[in-house]
């Protein structure tokens, strides 16, 4: 047997255990549902297309907008469009034939021919209204694509199409229990109505596979194959899938432009003639406080600024702090990441990392996770895309030991997802354990000093000098790794992380203060950053 005949022979056998599997689930269906009463079925069935009918109109009128969190545009185009107005007519319809299923469900004990005929109804106008309401959700992405595929991308339609139908799945079922139910020739006999030919062909050929069981075997094998096809990758893709991280939703024109800074220039001094000393021809011997001392140079070459920090609740205009585009139940979240080879956990949480939301809250109003978090490296690839958290932050004292396919997912996450990295040096040999990480991570590309008018330095917060240095393991430069116009990562050398903690370990209040301002900057940088890269321009 060559090779191609044995791929089609596995491939058919696969085929015969689907078939299988597939008739052995219906077989067990049949014979549980047959331990019931038929009234009692078809009472339950009708229950449960009035139930799917209530949920659908809860959807429809509104509910399905909600749950997908869409901002305040989108749900604009959905008005201009007519499909919230036509969903809202829906949602009555729904309601009507729902009320009519569950009439049905009460009459059905009676065991009347016209109480059948009534039953067979309401379920056709439920089949019929069940499917206008599914439609009318599947519209709703689509209509969405086509008004601001920028905002609204190829992407999220197909995750809200793949959602919708395997949400429908189980109803489907449902409706086609309910459906055997009704052709059955000995449920039709007890209401005294005839039976129908084509439903007792039918479910002979459910029950024994048909004339031809070849063909009904390709059936279940296509049905299967097209469900799995479908379905799996999704289901795959939700497993294991991490809770999207969202930015709270706010209105303003723009968020957090609180810090008006410009730039003053040093003032010069009056220029002397001066000549060496011990030349022969002397007008005038240089004065001592005239000679530019090494320290003189560099406070002259120092940015110098004058910033009013004023930190507001929010933009410009009217609403709370937040994004134009973010979603109204978000809270703002920290996350560090867990690496192999050091103390990555080194006083997290309550009393460290929280202490930074704590203030975070206080100054910008926004909402906050009750904890902080961590995740695996590997975890960062599971988060939904464009809902990545803007920022993981890292430190530590000791070494750093990652993967290459770790190294892959950082790599990704920072310049595919437009994550960055926020890196804090705890200490010992940390920042050359960071060092052979970036390397690895980002070949190539170098660390550099992060300038005194960078962004990051100046909103909401002025730092003219840089970022403080605090307990500068490192030096006494912020460093980073820039790409495309932004920070890909920020690399502080002085153990900023220390200033957090309860105690502020040692440190003043007024520096413990620059520290918490600091790690604001730096988390409202990575916030704009991400917004702006998949919504926009508008910080």
């Amino acid at each position: 047997m060559n090779l191609p005949e044995a791929i089609l022979t596995t491939v058919e056998r696969c085929y015969a255990a689907v078939a299988g599997a597939a008739q052995t689930v219906l077989s067990f269906v049949w014979r549980l549902q047959s331990r019931f009463s038929a009234t009692l079925r078809l009472s339950v069935g009708m229950c449960g297309m009035a139930l799917l009918l209530v949920a659908s109109a809860s959807l429809v009128s509104g509910h399905y907008v909600s749950l997908c969190g869409f901002d305040a545009a989108l749900v604009r185009y959905l008005e201009v469009a007519g499909h919230l107005s036509g969903g809202v007519r829906l949602a009555f319809v729904c309601a009507a034939v729902a009320g009519l299923c569950a009439l049905t469900a009460a009459l059905l004990p009676l065991k009347k021919p016209f109480v059948f005929r009534v039953a067979e109804a309401a379920f056709a106008a439920a089949t019929a209204v069940a499917a206008c309401a599914f439609a009318w959700i599947l519209r709703v992405p689509a209509i969405l694509f086509a008004a601001d595929r920028k905002t609204f991308d190829a992407m999220s339609r197909n995750d809200l199409w793949t959602s919708a139908l395997v949400c429908a799945a189980p109803a489907l079922l449902w409706i086609a229990l309910l459906f055997l139910g009704l052709v059955q020739k000995s449920v039709r006999e007890r209401y005294g109505v005839a039976s129908v030919r084509w439903g007792d062909d039918m479910m002979r050929s459910i029950k024994t596979g048909g004339r031809d069981r070849r063909w009904r075997s390709s059936i279940y094998c296509a049905v299967t194959l097209f469900l799995a096809v479908l379905f799996l990758p999704y289901l795959f893709s939700l497993w294991g899938w991490e809770k999207a991280y969202t930015l709270p939703k706010g209105g303003g024109e723009q968020v957090f432009e609180v810090v008006k800074v410009k730039r003053e220039k040093p003032k010069k001094k009056p220029k002397k003639m001066t000549v060496n000393p011990w030349s022969p021809y002397i007008l005038e011997r240089m004065d001592i406080d005239d000679v530019v001392t090494l320290k003189e140079l560099e406070q002259e070459t120092m940015d110098t600024y004058v910033a009013q920090q004023n930190a507001s609740k929010g933009g410009k205009g009217k609403g709370s702090g937040g994004w134009p585009k973010g979603m109204a139940d978000s809270a703002i979240r920290f996350i560090r990441l867990k690496y192999s080879g050091g103390d990555w956990d080194q006083d997290m949480g309550r009393g460290a990392d929280y202490n930074l939301l704590i203030k975070f809250h206080e100054w910008t109003g926004m909402k906050i996770a009750r904890e902080t978090e961590f995740r695996e490296i590997s975890r960062l690839k599971f988060f939904p895309k464009k809902k990545a958290p803007p920022f993981v932050f890292m430190t530590g004292m000791r070494g750093i030991s990652i993967s290459d396919s770790e190294a892959k997912v950082l790599r990704e996450y920072c310049q595919r997802e437009g994550g960055m990295l926020f890196i804090d040096n705890g200490g010992g040999s940390f920042d050359s354990a960071v060092k052979n990480m970036l390397r690895k991570v980002f070949p190539g590309m170098p660390l550099v000093d992060v300038p005194n008018d960078d962004p990051i330095n100046q909103r909401p917060y002025a730092f003219p000098d840089g970022a403080p240095p605090f307990w500068h393991h490192a030096g006494y430069r912020a460093k980073g790794i820039r790409d495309d116009g932004r920070w890909l990562v920020y690399y502080h050398p002085g153990d900023v992380n220390d200033a957090w903690k309860d105690g502020h370990s040692g440190a003043s209040a007024e520096v413990a203060d620059q520290a918490y301002k600091l790690g604001v900057n730096v988390m409202f940088y990575a916030f704009n950053q991400y917004y702006r890269r998949h919504y926009g321009d508008d910080e």
